[in-house]
């Protein structure tokens, strides 16, 4: 009788949680959304001592929702922690595991408390082995970490050790994706002989590519922002119109109506899922190279054709989603449209452009962190033109100061 009596209750127990979680994503999904009563219920759920798996995929739903919509990080920030303790013991389980991980990592960082979110990612690389597209996702955030504290070699190791599982993996896309990424960091980190080589095993990889055209367009157009950006960076400006060219024509060619979304790009296997930008923000970042290039070749003309062309692109994008990458966008154009308008004697229409650089970093304190030196270049270099060198000088100062490499955490 006892026996009966406990799987009754027991039975009882599932079908009450198991409503409260279907009321929950009801709730979630009725338009419009109610978050206030899909939370209630959400937590409700824990009354009914549910199994372990359940717990844990709860606390990640609520740590999820109270993260995108409401203002109570704390909380939701304790709900990922208990998510990502639950789902450790359990096998398998790697979506609910390791996205706990992510999301609560990426708040740590978010937070500015890093040194929080590295031990977290560490720990789920070293458990995400047999999991290839968490495994290299995971990799692919630690690095990212690093290469926000400027310390691009260990964020390069861990590029090259993505590189390497992505080939045992059979992951050829993502290994590509690895392979360019390091190059980037390398660039970043000015070691252009490592850069070299690394580029044109880059290059025959995409040249050789077998699978998707998609693919290998989408590769390309990676690739060949690299190549461009490597040669600015030497000033070896005449050396950069082939592969400009190629680039624009591999950009237009991403940006027609047939194209494939970012979703189909990405669905050929689980350890593929990767895009390093989407198209929209790509066809961005090209008309930015150009406008370097023209800078750097003396075409001021064209430099402001290309921003115009820029800016109009980034206007609309914002109005969909306002991604904190086109505001960098925004930013590096500014500071290459104002060193245009010096050079031609348009001093009015620089200090415009200046204050609005200021007033964009006002609005993300990480670009202001991130771009101090150059804004305080730019007031250098205004300051100059109106034959104010005392003042000229204490802006250069300025910025050699504030590009001293913060110590890393």
């Amino acid at each position: 009788m006892n026996g009966q009596r406990n799987v009754k209750m027991a039975s009882s127990q599932d079908a009450w949680y198991l409503s409260l979680l279907g009321l929950a994503e009801n709730f979630r999904t009725s338009s419009p959304p109610n978050f206030k009563l899909c939370i209630q219920c959400l937590q409700a759920v824990f009354n009914f001592k549910p199994p372990q798996r359940v717990e844990a995929r709860t606390h990640l739903q609520l740590g999820n929702i109270l993260l995108t919509h409401t203002k109570n990080i704390d909380l939701a920030r304790n709900h990922l922690e208990k998510a990502w303790l639950l789902s450790q013991s359990i096998n398998g389980f790697d979506d609910v595991k390791f996205e706990a991980a992510s999301v609560l990592a990426e708040l740590h960082e978010q937070q500015k408390n890093p040194n929080a979110a590295k031990p977290i990612l560490r720990k789920a690389i070293e458990i995400s082995q047999n999991s290839v597209y968490w495994h290299c996702r995971l990799i692919f955030q630690l690095s990212q970490i690093h290469a926000s504290e400027r310390d691009y070699e260990l964020a390069s190791s861990l590029l090259g050790v993505g590189v390497d599982y992505a080939h045992i993996s059979q992951a050829n896309y993502t290994r590509v994706l690895f392979l360019l990424s390091k190059c980037m960091l390398l660039l970043i980190d000015k070691k252009f002989q490592e850069v070299n080589q690394l580029l044109a095993q880059a290059g025959h990889l995409v040249d050789t590519w077998g699978g998707s055209q998609h693919q290998k367009e989408y590769l390309k157009v990676f690739f060949l922002v690299l190549q461009v950006c490597h040669y600015l960076l030497a000033g070896q400006v005449k050396s950069v119109k082939p592969w400009l060219k190629q680039l624009q024509q591999s950009i237009q060619i991403i940006m027609q109506p047939s194209w494939p979304s970012d979703e189909v790009l990405t669905a050929t296997s689980p350890g593929d899922m990767f895009i390093w930008m989407p198209k929209e923000h790509l066809y961005v970042l090209v008309y930015l190279v150009t406008v370097m290039h023209s800078m750097q070749g003396g075409y001021m003309d064209k430099a402001q054709k290309y921003t115009d062309k820029a800016f109009t692109q980034i206007e609309k994008l914002k109005i969909v989603d306002n991604k904190p990458i086109l505001s960098v966008f925004h930013l590096m154009l500014l500071e290459h449209i104002i060193m245009c308008r010096l050079v031609m004697g348009n001093k009015c229409l620089a200090l415009q452009e200046i204050s609005q650089a200021c007033a964009l970093c006002k609005s993300h304190p990480r670009l202001l962190l991130t771009h101090r030196p150059q804004i305080h270049t730019l007031l250098g270099l205004y300051a100059m033109s109106m034959n104010c060198m005392e003042a000229a000088e204490a802006q250069f100062l300025a910025a050699l100061r504030v590009s001293i490499p913060r110590p890393l955490a």
